[in-house]
């Protein structure tokens, strides 16, 4: 060993070696998350052995074997389960593990297993030399950097778990708060979900109620963050692993899903005895990217309380109807009586709606002028309700072209998700017009929608002989924009309008395009409503 050590010393390494001496010294000195570290240790490690990777892992009794640092030399092509693998090896018997040809990608691999007292905490792992074999140098430095650090990760684990615990109870004792304070059940809901959001780090929350006798799962709690949407095709794969929780009897945690903007999710479902209350689902991680086996713990432990909130079977019904229901309260104020009689403008943020007809010179190109004026009337006719309907304004019709101010928010929504919910019920009655056209030969037509939410002046503009109320600014001409970017049965809103409907409508986010005018800009085309049940 004497001859190995001296050998170690007079080689070319050594200056390498005390330098990753020095930097574990350093790591052990400092208090704060060894997880920032590592990946400066490891890369260190894995220069001085020229290996492809070098990488730590984890082990408790309720969070499994799982990777808390990795560093590749170049792109990673060895998955995580391999290196899991051969580690819990390592960790099972307390040896050393060396493998030689484990698989086509690793040729041979190296793992030591990080022990203190007497008590296995994880391994470190080397994989893939550049040139030769794995050898008495990789052991020893590999044994040395085990020899320093074991300490601080056992330290560091024992802070986690502490963490873990101090986070469990302040989440149960602020849901307890929730749960004895608010008069609304669905609004307690809502606040519930959010403060485990908070708690876990997560983007996207549902708690979902199951209604046994329509056999549906309902959002009673929904928390939506950030600008990504979430898709009709999201929501379905939600709803998917909602059922399947709720036949295996177990939380689902995973990771991306195909074709979706889901990147990580975790289900947990709530059953007292037999009976299936609902679920609590959380989506995209912000931080790691993934749901960890803490984050899964933390969720399965808070639920208790809410499926004891929702079972009292009285607040349940209710919860349901709250879920279920539309809003009926009439309007208390009529928006025309807002027009100013002044030709002083006046500022406001309000949504903008601009729809136009596809190609309409062309579809009634070969009509006579009487029965093409007709049918734009009709059209007129048949679509202008529905703007009043949701508290539009209908600012004016150009030719085949409607534009709409949306300038109050009710009690049935925001301005913004008034203007969307004008769009999805102007897209469906044309679809009636069109079946009861059809039938009179008259051509099909349909409809290009763009709404945008911005500051605009509001007032009477034109001459003394005549002034309309309507609305100017560079807003209304960036709505007019993306009316001209909706293709046929589109509605294409901006991001502005989607931040005030974010989780009440679905959309799927196009671009950056170029808006002439006004550079690149995101914008969003709607699929529909959010589902009032997965």
């Amino acid at each position: 060993m004497a001859d190995k050590w001296s050998r170690i010393a007079n080689s070319p390494e050594a200056a390498a070696l005390l330098k990753l001496v020095v930097h574990i010294d350093e790591v052990c000195d400092h208090e704060g998350d060894v997880a920032e570290f590592l990946p400066t240790l490891l890369h260190q490690l894995a220069q001085l052995l020229d290996v492809q990777t070098a990488a730590v892992i984890l082990i408790s009794s309720s969070h499994g074997h799982r990777i808390l640092s990795r560093y590749d030399r170049g792109k990673a092509s060895i998955d995580n389960e391999q290196i899991i693998r051969i580690a819990a090896e390592s960790t099972a018997t307390k040896q050393w593990v060396t493998k030689q040809g484990f698989s086509q990608k690793i040729k041979n691999a190296l793992a030591v297993p990080i022990i203190k007292s007497d008590k296995v905490l994880g391994a470190f792992i080397i994989i893939n030399k550049s040139s030769g074999e794995i050898g008495d140098y990789d052991r020893i430095v590999v044994t040395l950097v085990e020899l320093r650090m074991h300490s601080v990760i056992d330290d560091w684990m024992r802070r986690q778990v502490q963490w873990q615990m101090e986070t469990e109870n302040r989440v149960i004792k602020e849901l307890d708060m929730i749960r004895d304070e608010s008069q609304d059940q669905g609004e307690a809901l809502d606040q519930m979900i959010s403060t485990i959001l908070d708690a876990v780090g997560a983007q996207i929350g549902f708690i979902t109620l199951y209604d046994s006798e329509k056999d549906r799962h309902l959002p009673g709690g929904k928390v939506i963050r950030g600008n990504r949407p979430m898709s009709q095709r999201d929501y379905k794969l939600v709803g998917d692993l909602i059922r399947q929780t709720r036949e295996e009897h177990k939380t689902l945690v995973g990771g991306a899903l195909p074709d979706s903007e889901i990147e990580s999710y975790i289900v947990v479902p709530m059953f007292i005895s037999a009976l299936f209350l609902g679920s609590v689902v959380l989506i995209n991680k912000l931080e790691s990217g993934e749901f960890l086996k803490q984050d899964q713990q933390l969720v399965e432990s808070v639920t208790q309380i809410i499926d004891s909130f929702i079972f009292q079977e009285e607040k349940f019904k209710r919860l349901m109807m709250l879920v279920g229901r539309e809003a009926t309260k009439e309007v208390e104020e009529v928006l025309m009586g807002h027009r100013p009689d002044s030709a002083h403008g006046q500022s406001m943020r309000i949504t903008m709606f601009f729809a136009d007809i596809r190609d309409y010179s062309k579809k009634v190109r070969e009509m006579d002028p009487t029965s093409a004026v007709r049918m734009l009337n009709d059209y007129f006719n048949s679509v202008t309700p529905i703007i009043t309907a949701y508290n539009g304004i209908v600012d004016k019709y150009v030719g085949d072209e409607l534009v709409a101010l949306f300038t109050k928010s009710t009690a049935n929504g925001s301005h913004q998700y008034l203007a969307v919910e004008a769009a999805l019920a102007l897209q469906a009655e044309l679809k009636r017009l069109n079946k009861e056209w059809a039938l009179t030969g008259r051509p099909q037509i349909e409809v290009g929608i763009g709404i945008h939410t911005g500051e605009v002046v509001l007032g009477q503009i034109g001459s003394f002989e005549r002034k309309d109320f309507t609305a100017i600014g560079a807003n209304m001409n960036f709505a007019a924009r993306l009316q001209n970017l909706a293709g046929p049965g589109q509605v294409i809103i901006s991001e502005e309008t989607y931040v005030g409907i974010t989780g009440k409508i679905t959309a799927r986010r196009i671009g950056p395009m170029l808006v002439k005018g006004f550079g690149d800009v995101v914008a969003y085309q709607v699929e529909g409503k959010s589902p009032e049940h997965f």
